[in-house]
């Protein structure tokens, strides 16, 4: 079994970039969900031009919450979906902004809760896949 997590400082940045991007040229005041879904698809076809059929899930933990038992059922989801496919990409946005909730300042406790958040769900994802099957996991 082959998995990784893919987010590279460069390419999260280079993603983040993208997404904002799209974000300002959207034309509504906050960028719907449907809007901010189509974005994910269109950055991973561009990002990933090789992989036409690279089945992806995109996770926005702003959206949830971000505690063991949620965490765990939306990966599960994510493997879930790609059971027939040996490549796959979960795409997981807002964490760090999920874990900030609403303090001013990012501290050390929020960067080692953060750690240990991205070792858990790549830990499930890894764990979770089958034989052979080629997962990644990219964090921005």
């Amino acid at each position: 079994m082959v998995m990784g997590s893919v987010s590279s400082p460069e390419e999260t940045m280079q993603l983040q970039s993208t997404l904002s991007f799209m974000r300002e040229n959207d034309g509504n005041e906050r960028m719907t969900v449907q809007s901010f879904e189509h974005c994910i698809d269109e950055v991973v076809r561009f990002h990933f031009p090789n992989k036409r059929n690279l089945r992806h899930v995109h996770w926005n933990a702003r959206h949830h919450l971000v505690d063991p038992l949620w965490v765990h059922a939306s990966v599960l989801k994510f493997v879930r979906s790609t059971r027939d496919a040996m490549n796959g990409l979960l795409l997981v946005s807002g964490l760090r902004e999920s874990l900030k909730g609403g303090r001013k300042r990012w501290t050390s406790k929020c960067e080692q809760e953060y750690l240990e958040n991205r070792q858990f769900i790549e830990t499930l994802v890894m764990r979770n896949a089958h034989k052979g099957q080629d997962l990644s996991v990219l964090f921005f």
